[in-house]
C-alpha cells in the first residue's frame, strides 16, 4: 500500500481534514506499518513463547498466555531477540519502499546496514525494559511489551527519517535552504 492508495482514502474526507492528513502523511503511513511490524512482533514473540510451553489441551489464549509467562522454555528477552529480528526485516522494506519511498539501489546497502544499526540501538532499549520490568519487577508481560513498543516506534521513526531515509537536497533546494 503505497501513497497512492493512502490518498485515495484520504481524498473521502472533507477538504481540511485531507489537507491536514497529506500534511502528516509520512507519520501515519510510518504508524501503519509500525503497527502492522508491531503485530509481526507480538505474534513471533509470543508465538515463540507458546511453541515452547507445554499447554493442556482447550487451554484459552489469555490462560496460555499466562502459562507461557510462568513456564516457557524460551525467555522473554529470547522471544523478544527473534521477534526483532523478523519485524525488522519486515520494517525495512516498508519504510524503504512505502514510507519513505527511497526506490534507488545503489545506497540499499548503506541503508540496510544505518536502518539495522538504529534498530540494534532501539532494540537494546526493548531488551531493557523487558528485563527490568518482566523479568526482574514481574510485571505484566503483555502491558510492558505494548509500552516497549511505544517507545520503540517513536525511536525508530527519528532514526529512520532523519539517519536512514534522508532525502538528499539538490543544490537549489540547499541554496533556498540558506536563505531562510
Amino acid at each position: 500500500m503505497n501513497k497512492a492508495f493512502f490518498r485515495k482514502i484520504y481524498s473521502i474526507f472533507p477538504k481540511p481534514l485531507e489537507d491536514l492528513l497529506l500534511k502528516f502523511e509520512n507519520a501515519i503511513i510510518y504508524i501503519f506499518y509500525g503497527a502492522l511490524a508491531t503485530v509481526i512482533n507480538y505474534v513471533a514473540h509470543f508465538g515463540l513463547r507458546l511453541a515452547f510451553t507445554d499447554i493442556p489441551k482447550g487451554t484459552g489464549l489469555f490462560e496460555a498466555l499466562r502459562l507461557a509467562e510462568e513456564t516457557s522454555r524460551v525467555s522473554s528477552s529470547g522471544a523478544a531477540a527473534f521477534a526483532w529480528v523478523t519485524a525488522v526485516i519486515f520494517a525495512f522494506f516498508t519504510n524503504k519502499y512505502f514510507v519513505f519511498e527511497s526506490q534507488g539501489k545503489e545506497g540499499i546497502f548503506r541503508e540496510f546496514v544505518t536502518f539495522t544499526s538504529g534498530r540494534l540501538f532501539s532494540f537494546g532499549c526493548e531488551l531493557l525494559i523487558m528485563f527490568v520490568f518482566v523479568d526482574k519487577l514481574h510485571l505484566n508481560e503483555v502491558v510492558i511489551k505494548l509500552l516497549a513498543n511505544i517507545v520503540v516506534l517513536i525511536l525508530n521513526y527519528f532514526v529512520s527519517k532523519l539517519l536512514v531515509f534522508r532525502k538528499k537536497n539538490s543544490g537549489a533546494e540547499n541554496a533556498d535552504e540558506n536563505k531562510a
